[in-house]
This record gives C-alpha cells, sequence and structure tokens, in this order.
C-alpha cells in the first residue's frame, strides 16, 4: 500500500516508521520547514536552539521509550529524579520526592507527607481524598470527566490549599489549564500512573534538541528504506469522492494533488477541520471535532550572563503564570552554556498573555521570576526568544472527552493520527504514540478484511 500522511509531528512520524516497517510505501507531508510538530527545535541566527515547548518525558511513557529502543535511539534522554520542585515566593523551592525504596502508592503519598507548603490537616485531607483514584482503575477515572478537577478535588474534601499548591500547578503542566477548566479525568489519570507505576513519575529531558537526537535520525531511517519525508508541503484540502466514499488525494499548497491508497491526517485537529470538505461534516464523527480546541500557550526563552536558578531538574511554580521551567543548561547536557543559565518557561494559562508585545511579554515574566529566584535582579539578560502557540494540545474541558475520535474513520481509507484521537492516556507525546499505533493497527485490519485496495495513481509532480 501506497500511504500519505499530512504532518510531521509525533503521531506522524511513528506512524510513518511503524508502517514502513510493514513493508508499505510511505510519504509524510509537513508544511513547515522542520519536523517534529509540538516537539520541535530549530537554531536562530546565533545558533542557538530554540524549542516550541519545554518537552518532558516520564517514565510513564511506555509506548514512546519502546518505540525509540526499538529503533536505536533509546538513549535520547536526560534522566532526573523522581522529584516535582515547586518554587515559590512564600516557600522558596519545596519539593515532593517519590520515595524510591517504599512501594506504589506509598512511596507518592510519603513524598506529599514531607511537602512543606501544606500543612497536616492539609496533607490527611489530600491522602484521604485520593485513595479512591489512587487505588482505583481507569474505569472510574473516565468516570470524573464531566466535573472539573477543581470540583472534584473540593467535593472530595481535601480543601484550598492543596488545590492552590499543587493541582493548579500540575493542571497547568499537563493541559497548560487550571484545575477549575480542566475535567478531573486529565489529572486523575496521570495520578493513577503515578500512583501504580513505580518509574512513572521519572523525569528527562532530551539531552539537546529534539531536531538533532530524534527528528532527523528517524527521517534518516525513513528515507533509506524508501520513504520519503517532504518538508514546507502543506496540504491545504482534502480530494473526497462521496459515491465511493473514499479519499482520492491531498492537495497542496501549490495546487498539486499527490496520491495514495490510505490517507492519515496525523495534523492536530484545528488543522483538520479547516480542511474536511463540506460533505464529510455531515458525519457526526468529524463534525464532533468542533468541541476539540487547542490551547495556547507561550515558550519564552530567557538568556543570562550567570547561573540562576542552580536547580539540575524542572522546575513548577504556584500562583504564577511560569508553571513550569528549567534551565536548559543545565538539565539538557547538549545546551550547556558556559555557565550562564538559558532559563526556559512555558507560559500559561496563556489567553490574556498571547498577543502582549514582546517587550511587554518579556518583563511580565521576568517580574514574575524574580519574585521566585531573587537572585535574578542581580543578572543581565542578553537575550530572549519566544514562541507563541495559539492552538496547542486539545483542551480537556469536563465532558470533551466523548468527542474524541477514533482513528479509523467513516472514509474507507482514511484514518487519524494525533494524541486528540481516542486513547487511554494523556494529550502528551506518549498520547501521539498510542494514536499512531493504534492507527496502524486500524489500517492493518481494514487490510486484512478486504476494505482496502491499491488504487493510487502517481503524483502528478512525479
Amino acid at each position: 500500500m501506497r500511504v500519505i500522511i499530512a504532518g510531521a509531528g509525533p503521531a506522524g512520524m511513528v506512524a510513518a516508521r511503524n508502517l514502513i516497517d510493514r513493508g508499505h510505501e510511505v510519504i509524510v507531508l509537513e508544511k513547515r520547514d522542520v519536523p517534529g510538530g509540538k516537539v520541535s527545535a530549530w537554531q536562530d541566527a546565533d545558533g542557538d536552539w530554540i524549542e516550541s515547548g519545554l518537552h518532558v518525558f516520564f517514565g510513564a511513557y511506555h509506548h514512546l521509550l519502546g518505540f525509540l529502543d526499538r529503533y536505536g535511539l533509546g538513549d535520547t534522554f536526560n534522566w532526573k529524579p523522581a522529584e516535582m520542585i515547586f518554587a515559590s515566593e512564600r516557600h522558596g523551592l519545596a519539593g515532593i520526592s517519590f520515595v524510591p525504596w517504599l512501594p506504589t502508592p506509598l512511596n507518592g503519598l510519603a513524598g506529599v507527607a514531607k511537602f512543606k507548603p501544606l500543612t497536616l490537616g492539609d496533607k490527611v485531607r489530600m491522602g484521604l481524598g485520593l485513595i479512591r483514584p489512587i487505588f482505583g482503575d481507569q474505569s472510574y477515572v473516565d468516570q470524573q470527566d464531566n466535573e472539573s478537577y477543581a470540583s472534584w478535588h473540593l467535593r472530595h474534601g481535601m480543601g484550598q490549599r492543596s488545590l492552590d499548591e499543587v493541582m493548579h500547578t500540575m493542571a497547568l503542566a499537563l493541559n497548560f489549564q487550571r484545575a477549575d477548566k480542566v475535567s478531573a479525568k486529565l489529572a486523575l489519570t496521570a495520578m493513577l500512573h503515578f500512583a501504580h507505576e513505580k518509574n512513572a513519575p521519572k523525569m528527562a529531558l532530551v539531552k539537546g534538541s529534539p531536531d538533532i537526537n530524534i527528528w532527523r535520525p528517524l527521517i534518516a531511517q525513513i528515507e533509506q528504506l524508501g520513504g520519503r519525508v517532504e518538508l514546507g508541503r502543506k496540504v491545504t484540502s482534502i480530494d473526497y469522492d462521496a459515491e465511493t466514499n473514499r479519499v482520492m488525494g491531498f492537495v497542496l499548497d501549490d495546487g498539486s494533488t499527490i496520491t495514495g491508497d490510505v490517507y492519515i491526517s496525523a495534523m492536530p485537529v484545528h488543522n483538520l477541520r479547516k480542511i474536511i470538505p463540506d460533505r464529510l461534516r455531515e458525519y457526526d464523527y468529524f463534525a464532533n471535532l468542533k468541541h476539540l480546541k487547542g490551547s495556547p500557550v507561550i515558550t519564552l526563552q530567557l538568556f543570562f550572563d550567570r547561573r540562576i536558578a542552580g536547580v539540575d531538574n524542572l522546575l513548577f511554580s504556584a500562583g504564577t503564570h511560569l508553571s513550569v521551567y528549567a534551565d536548559m543548561a543545565m538539565v539538557a547536557p547538549e545546551y550547556h552554556n558556559g555557565g550562564k543559565s538559558i532559563m526556559q518557561f512555558v507560559v500559561a494559562p496563556a489567553e490574556d498573555l498571547i498577543k502582549l508585545p514582546d517587550d511587554e511579554l518579556v518583563q511580565f515574566v521576568m517580574e514574575e521570576f524574580r519574585r521566585l529566584h531573587p537572585i535574578a535582579r542581580e543578572a543581565k539578560l542578553l537575550k530572549h526568544t519566544i514562541v507563541r502557540i495559539p492552538n496547542s494540545v486539545y483542551q480537556a474541558l469536563p465532558g470533551v472527552d466523548k468527542y474524541r475520535p477514533d482513528q479509523a474513520t467513516p472514509v474507507s481509507n482514511f484514518f487519524l493520527a494525533g494524541d486528540y484521537t481516542r486513547q487511554h492516556f494523556l494529550a502528551s507525546i506518549e498520547g501521539a504514540t498510542i494514536s499512531a499505533e493504534q492507527c496502524v493497527e486500524r489500517i492493518m485490519t481494514a487490510i486484512n478484511n478486504g476494505t482496502l485496495n491499491p488504487e493510487h495513481e502517481a503524483i502528478a509532480a512525479d
């Protein structure tokens, strides 16, 4: 089969690598000049790497880690201890450390017990309130989707302080929205994995750029096996034949049409919605995509003349817009900067900030950062970079989960991959990996059932 994939983000690349291993001809089309989607990176005029986000990986990412191991990329990450370090103006640095010698879930509960921003009463209430989800299963967690996490948290008697000091920050790190905006299922799914798997809370960052550590090696493998990854090739519409209920081609921005036997959209859901033909919008499957909207987020890098935070790990903050941040010169060995900090921030919630002029945004972040790390007042800011993403991962709002589509669409030769599609994990690179693997399985099932037949024509440009 000849498979055309729109999107060279994690879902598209995982699908491509798996399909080419199964003997299929694969062509990946990417509208940008760099691969990686939400996990992309590129160099600026000074040769410094700019990242589309603070790319954090967890021990719970079994599908992604297995995929990278399988293709010789298992040594990609710089692993950190299983500890969430919170920075606040009032308490300084305080960590929730998962105690390595205790079994799950006691290892996490013991870490909460030592977390100094919470009172003893807060800790007891939080421990009691979390008994049901941490000793439960995914089916229970799925049933909590229609309620916000904040509502669920307070309804289970855990109190406002633990919500403010821990859970708003956790929700922002997961979905770029506060806990009163996101579904309870989102946070509870993460806690379920942390409670049941010993290594799930371990965190890692790529040793350097994901572009040279993950995506370029995968592209090289795909092309060595006869596939193609074409950057700067934007899909603008889908050529759909209603009579045969088949996609006939992807139309590109240069007016050409690329054809195949099977088509996969691995584009973000907001981009897919733009190119769905009107005839397909008559299906509830495609009409329901309107409920899946992206979260705005900003990634900001500040280059200083000295070391600031001095922490070789991720940092989280409560009560600020700096939901998670890190000194890339410390956490990513290939980004060493001669002892000078490269502070990279995920700025969220970003609805009210994303349209600010650069200078105002930098000033805003600097003010919040200096409150958390007063030493930054003495440092000189040498440079900054800003990446605004109006639509990042889909907003996991209460009640939205039921609209996530299966990877097999009502169109016989059209499939979807992406972390917004239905799979058991969160909107993340792990979720994207799982979706891609499920997409490939749906295609193989269709082939085995005889519902897919090679009918492609040559690419017009060939």
